[in-house]
C-alpha cells in the first residue's frame, strides 16, 4: 500500500507541474496572432487579407462583385430569373430594397456587401503589430503600413459615403473591454471626413511608399501607391463638399440621443475649396510621375464610333 501511495503521489506531483506547460501549447493548425507576424511571409499574408475587402467593382456579377452601379442601375435589365447571372444586387432595381435587410450591405457584410467594420480591425491588427516581424526590412515595413493605412481610409470612406456618419475605430478595443466601451457612438461626418484625411497624409509621408508604380509590376500591380492616396484624398474632399454633406438642409434635425449633431445643415464654402486645393494636387503629382487622361488616337484605316456614326 506504501508503494501503490508513493506512486500516486508522484504521479499527482508530475500532472501538477506539467499541466500548466501543457495547457500553454497551441496546436499547429489553431493561428494566433503572433503567429502571423512572426516572419515576413506570414505577414505578407495578412497584408494581403486587408487587402481582399477591397469592393470589386471590375466584376458584373457573381457573390460579392460589389457592382452595385452597374448592376442596380435602371440602364441595365436582366431577365428574371437568370440562369446566367449571379447577381443578387439586381433585386435593387426591381423594388425589392428595404432597411431590415438591405441588398449591398456593407456594415454587416450580407447580401454582396463586404464586411467592412471587419476590414478596418484587421488593417488595425496589422498596424499595431507589423513591428513584431523580425525578418522585415525597415524601408519594407514603412511601405505596408502606408498601404494599411490607405485601406483603412478606404474603407473608413467606403461606409461613409453609404452610411454618412460612422463610428471611428481608431484602435481595436481589448478582449476585456466592457459593454459600455463596446457601444461606440456615431462620429459627425466632418470628423470622419478628417480622419481620413489624416491616415492619408499619413500614408503619403512615407517615404517608403511608391510615388507611381510597384517595384515588379508582374507581382504586386494594384498595390498602393502616393498617386493613388492623392486621388483619394482628392475624392474624399469632394465628397464632403458636395451638397449631399455640405450644407443639406434635411439633416437639420439629425442628431445621436447625446444632441450631437451628425452632419451639419450649414453651408461652408471653405470645404469646396479644401477639395479644389486636393484635386490640384492629385493632378499635378500624377502629372509628375507621367500619368495623364487617356486619350484615343484611332490608327489610320481603323473603323470606330464617334456620336452614333461610324467613321473610317
Amino acid at each position: 500500500m506504501r508503494k501503490v501511495k508513493t506512486v500516486f503521489i508522484i504521479a499527482f506531483l508530475c500532472i501538477s507541474f506539467s499541466c500548466k506547460e501543457y495547457l500553454d501549447v497551441v496546436p499547429d493548425s489553431v493561428a494566433t496572432i503572433d503567429n502571423a507576424f512572426t516572419l515576413r511571409t506570414s505577414a505578407e499574408r495578412y497584408l494581403f487579407t486587408c487587402y481582399s475587402y477591397m469592393p470589386q467593382h471590375g466584376l458584373l456579377n457573381g457573390s460579392n462583385c460589389g457592382n452595385i452601379a452597374f448592376n442596380s442601375s435602371d440602364e441595365l435589365w436582366y431577365p428574371v430569373p437568370s440562369i446566367d447571372i449571379d447577381a443578387e444586387i439586381i433585386n435593387i432595381q426591381r423594388g425589392f430594397q428595404n432597411s431590415s435587410d438591405p441588398y449591398g450591405n456593407y456594415w454587416s457584410g450580407k447580401r454582396e456587401g463586404k464586411k467592412l467594420f471587419e476590414a478596418i480591425r484587421n488593417c488595425n491588427i496589422f498596424l499595431e503589430n507589423i513591428h513584431k516581424v523580425n525578418d522585415l526590412p525597415l524601408w519594407e515595413m514603412g511601405q505596408w503600413t502606408s498601404e494599411v493605412k490607405f485601406l483603412k481610409a478606404y474603407y473608413i470612406f467606403y461606409l461613409m459615403r453609404m452610411y454618412g456618419p460612422i463610428p471611428l475605430i481608431r484602435e481595436n478595443l481589448p478582449i476585456s473591454a466592457s459593454p459600455e466601451e463596446v457601444q461606440l457612438y456615431r462620429a459627425p461626418v466632418d470628423e470622419v471626413v478628417d480622419y481620413i484625411v489624416e491616415l492619408l497624409d499619413e500614408a503619403f509621408a512615407s517615404e517608403a511608399l511608391q510615388p507611381r508604380v510597384v517595384g515588379t509590376e508582374a507581382v504586386d500591380l494594384g498595390r498602393i501607391t502616393q498617386s493613388i492616396v492623392l486621388a483619394l484624398k482628392a475624392k474624399v474632399l469632394v465628397t464632403a463638399a458636395s451638397p449631399l454633406f455640405n450644407g443639406n438642409p434635411e439633416y437639420a434635425n439629425f442628431r445621436d440621443s447625446r444632441g450631437t449633431q451628425l452632419i451639419s445643415p450649414d453651408y461652408d464654402q471653405s470645404k469646396w475649396q479644401r477639395a479644389a486645393d486636393a484635386c490640384r494636387e492629385a493632378i499635378e503629382y500624377a502629372h509628375q510621375q507621367g500619368y495623364m487622361l487617356h486619350k484615343y488616337t484611332p490608327t489610320p484605316g481603323s473603323t470606330y464610333v464617334l456620336n452614333d456614326t461610324l467613321l473610317k
